[in-house]
């Protein structure tokens, strides 16, 4: 089995890029793909949103704990509340290069994620198989 590769080996920049394209006109506010871990492989955020990247950071974080039903702990509610604001707080498990991956996104779902899942393995191929 391949090792994790640690956050900084994967090509975070390109991952944004990819995410913000993916999620424009979609009413994502923000939008943060985590690893198995919960750490940040990469994210984007909509024009005019003040999310920073320490919220990215935070996001994925949630939604790797949100999408595997990590539920029902007050703190975790406070967390997404704070992180969400007023507007609704989406996680999905993802596979990507064979690898469980986690999306989660504030605003709105991000739409066609099969076909996220698909150009996110194109991206991150190289750094997720070496």
């Amino acid at each position: 089995m391949n090792r994790q590769k640690t956050p900084s080996a994967v090509p975070r920049d390109a991952v944004g890029r990819y995410l913000a394209k993916a999620t424009q006109g979609s009413g994502v506010r923000a939008v943060a793909l985590a690893g198995e871990e919960g750490a940040l492989l990469g994210g984007a955020r909509a024009a005019g949103a003040a999310a920073s990247d320490d919220d990215l950071a935070l996001l994925a974080a949630l939604g790797a704990g949100c999408a595997d039903r990590i539920a029902g702990y007050d703190e975790l509610d406070e967390l997404v509340d704070a992180v969400a604001g007023d507007d609704d707080f989406y996680a999905t498990r993802l596979t990507v290069c064979e690898r469980t991956l986690y999306l989660a996104s504030i605003g709105a779902r991000v739409p066609q994620q099969n076909k996220v899942a698909a150009e996110l393995g194109q991206i991150l191929a190289p750094a997720l198989s070496a």
